[in-house]
C-alpha cells in the first residue's frame, strides 16, 4: 500500500477540508497508559506547587518531561478507563502531572507560584491577543527571577529558505513525512511556505522581532527578552525541555520576570 492509498481522502492543497482529519491525528496522540485524578485540586499557591515537588508549568503537554513539571493542554487526555476534565489534578503514568487547560482563560493559580513556564509551538496556534493574554498570565504566575521559555516555528526561516533555495523546506517536509504526518507533501515551495500558515491550527507565525512585541505587550522588560539556542538557556533542566525533531524551523526565546 502506497503511502497516500494509507491517508484516503487526504488533500494537502485543501487546507479546510483536512481540518477534521489533522484534529483527528491530533488527539490520537493524546492518550496514556495509565491516569488517575488526584485528591484536593488543583494546587494554587508556590507553597501547594512545592508540596507536590512541582517547580514549573509546561504547556502543550500531556506528558511533562520535566520530572518537576505540571503538564498542560487543551485536548483531554485519555486514560484506559478515565478522561481528563478541566479543574482536575492528574497522575499521569504513574510519575508525571497533568491538568487540563485553555489558554485563552486566566490561568488557575496565584501570583508567582512557580519558577519556570515552558512551551514548545504553542503560541502559533492562537491569535496574537489569546497569546499576549496567556504571556501576561504567565509572568503574573512567575516568582521574580523566574523564567518563560517559548520556541515557535521561525518565519525567518522559512522565508529565507523560499528566497534561496538553500534545502530547508526538503529537509522540513521529509520531516514530516517520516512522522507519518499524512502522505508525503507537494514539493512545491510556495506550498512549503503556506502550510506553516493554514495547516496545524496555526493563527499566527512569528520571527524575534514579532515574539519581542508580544513578550513586551505582556510585561516583560525588553531588556530581559533573549534569543537563545536549542537547549542553551538560563535553567538546563527547562532548556533541555527542547525536542530536537524541528530544531530546523524553530526560533527559542527566553524572558525573565
Amino acid at each position: 500500500m502506497s503511502r497516500q492509498d494509507a491517508f484516503p481522502g487526504w488533500d494537502w492543497d485543501d487546507p479546510d477540508g483536512l481540518a477534521e482529519q489533522l484534529d483527528r491525528f491530533s488527539a490520537d496522540v493524546a492518550t496514556c497508559r495509565k491516569l488517575e485524578a488526584a485528591a484536593g485540586g488543583l494546587p494554587y499557591d508556590h507553597a501547594d506547587f512545592t508540596d507536590l515537588g512541582v517547580t514549573g508549568l509546561e504547556f502543550a503537554a500531556f506528558r511533562t518531561a520535566h520530572p518537576a513539571g505540571l503538564g498542560t493542554d487543551l485536548t483531554a487526555l485519555r486514560g484506559p478507563d478515565t478522561t481528563t476534565e478541566p479543574g482536575t489534578l492528574y497522575r499521569v503514568d504513574g510519575d508525571r502531572w497533568f491538568t487540563q487547560l485553555d489558554i485563552a482563560e486566566p490561568l488557575p493559580f496565584a501570583d508567582g507560584s512557580v519558577d519556570w513556564v515552558y512551551a514548545e509551538h504553542l503560541i502559533e496556534h492562537v491569535t496574537m491577543p489569546v497569546a499576549v493574554g496567556w504571556l501576561r498570565e504567565a509572568r503574573r504566575v512567575l516568582r521574580p527571577g523566574g523564567v518563560l521559555r517559548i520556541t515557535t516555528p521561525d518565519l525567518a526561516r522559512y522565508l529565507v529558505g523560499y528566497a534561496t533555495g538553500d534545502g530547508f523546506l526538503g529537509k522540513h517536509r521529509r520531516r514530516l513525512t517520516t512522522m507519518g504526518f499524512g502522505p508525503p507533501m507537494p514539493q512545491r515551495p510556495a506550498f512549503l511556505v503556506n502550510q506553516i500558515f493554514r495547516y496545524y491550527g496555526h493563527q499566527w507565525i512569528y520571527d524575534l522581532d514579532e515574539l519581542r512585541h508580544v513578550l513586551t505587550l505582556a510585561g516583560f522588560e525588553p531588556g530581559r527578552i533573549r534569543h537563545c539556542a536549542y537547549r542553551e538557556g538560563a535553567r538546563a533542566d527547562v532548556a533541555d525541555l527542547d525536542t530536537p525533531f524541528r530544531t530546523d524551523e524553530t526560533i527559542y526565546v527566553e524572558a525573565d520576570r
